[in-house]
């Protein structure tokens, strides 16, 4: 297996100066990174892009060149392993470069707030935001309408949102076994809208310290466990491996599930009748989602830096955004582009990703993060196969973030 799989053909100049840049992404993210490359090499014929697309363990192999020296000019990196990556000292120091006239923006009013935020390490500019996008609720319109369900508003509650649930919950041949169901239950990254909604929080405000194990955690996690079997208006892991999620969605066996803009690329391929809606307001009164960024990254090695730069600043200039923007894959980092992203003819209300960056939050990304996951991820799993209870989860979590070293924590639950 390949690490890379280059863009085709060969620079038209042969003088011109090769700048590599790697992401990952879907054959649509490959496209729009095409036309994103041959905007700037219209504007700068001596200099060639090279795409090299990693379709899978993305992170890992970069991981690797990076320790190796061997990394390209240019990474697509996201929030989640940035902290871990930028500690390294492989990345290039970008904030001289950003607020100079050679970023081509301002860099404190030109960005989503959190975007920015994202990618500063140590008070430095570690990163040029591209694109990103929120948690937001996706439902099949299909289904809510031949079961004779409203369709959801921006106004529900978490009460609303169990409801609408429950009447999707069905078992349509009488044979004692659910056929369709209210919800996919989402990893727990993408259920943090709902755990934040209990008022619950992983870290506190510095990401130093787990505050996950009050009242408030208890209920959040109690509610996830129950949509499952409490509840039982989400699909087992037996019902619906992972990998099952959007074919159930799509052949109308799952009513709603949750994702970002991203999400909606196979259903808009397929021609699903689909549409997104806010988060629900939770028990507190309040409502919030989770936000992710990812950013352009320098290679400090990289022999190519000028050259780099000057493609980074066309990767966050208004007529690059707006092709990001067109895409409808991710927000565009820009806001001036966020006119790009909404189109009224799409069939659905993509402008709400838009809306939601109002009461967005930064997920808890820490230095600590690989650890954490990995933590999370396997108490998650055993709360989800009715291995152990919401108290046992919270408990459990918390000893091993304390024994791991993870986090300090001074006061066990």
């Amino acid at each position: 297996m390949t690490v890379f799989r280059p863009r085709a053909g060969e620079p038209p100049n042969p003088e011109a100066v090769e700048v590599s840049v790697s992401f990952w992404g879907s054959y649509e993210e490959w496209e729009m990174w095409c036309d994103i490359a041959a905007g700037f090499q219209a504007k700068n014929p001596g200099i060639w892009i090279k795409l090299n697309y990693i379709p899978n363990s993305y992170n890992s192999k970069i991981r690797l060149l990076l320790a190796a020296d061997n990394a390209p000019d240019v990474m697509v990196i996201q929030d989640e392993p940035f902290p871990v990556y930028a500690a390294y000292g492989k990345f290039a120091d970008l904030t001289d470069w950003a607020y100079s006239l050679e970023s081509g923006v301002d860099w404190d009013t030109a960005f989503w707030p959190t975007a920015v935020e994202s990618f500063v390490h140590q008070g430095r500019v570690m990163g040029a935001p591209i694109w990103g996008g929120n948690i937001l609720v996706i439902y099949n319109r299909k289904m809510f309408r031949d079961f004779g369900v409203e369709f959801p508003n921006d106004n529900w509650t978490f009460d609303d949102f169990v409801s609408n649930a429950e009447a999707l919950t069905r078992d349509l041949d009488g044979d004692g076994h659910i056929d369709t169901f209210g919800l996919s239950l989402p990893h727990w990254i993408y259920f943090l809208p709902w755990t934040w909604g209990f008022g619950a929080n992983y870290l506190d405000e510095r990401r130093t310290d787990w505050t996950f194990t009050g009242p408030e955690a208890l209920a959040a996690t109690t509610f996830y466990h129950n949509l499952r079997y409490g509840l039982g208006v989400s699909p087992s892991i037996q019902d619906m491996p992972g990998s099952a999620v959007e074919a159930m969605f799509m052949t109308n066996r799952i009513a709603m599930t949750a994702g970002g803009p991203w999400s909606s690329l196979g259903f808009r391929t397929a021609g699903i009748e689909f549409d997104i809606v806010h988060i629900p307001v939770g028990p507190a009164g309040e409502r919030f989602t989770r936000v992710t960024w990812d950013a352009l990254c320098l290679f400090e090695k990289s022999p190519h830096k000028a050259e780099a730069l000057r493609f980074m600043a066309y990767c966050i200039s208004p007529e690059a955004q707006a092709i990001v923007g067109r895409y409808v894959r991710s927000v565009p980092a820009l806001i001036a582009a966020k006119d790009d992203f909404m189109d009224p003819d799409n069939g659905w209300n993509e402008e709400k990703y838009i809306e939601a960056l109002e009461y967005a939050r930064m997920q808890p990304i820490s230095a600590k993060w690989v650890e954490m996951e990995q933590i999370m991820n396997s108490e998650y799993e055993q709360l989800l196969l009715n291995k152990q209870t919401p108290e046992q989860t919270i408990r459990r979590m918390a000893e091993a973030m304390r024994r791991e070293g993870v986090f300090p924590i001074e006061a066990a639950p």
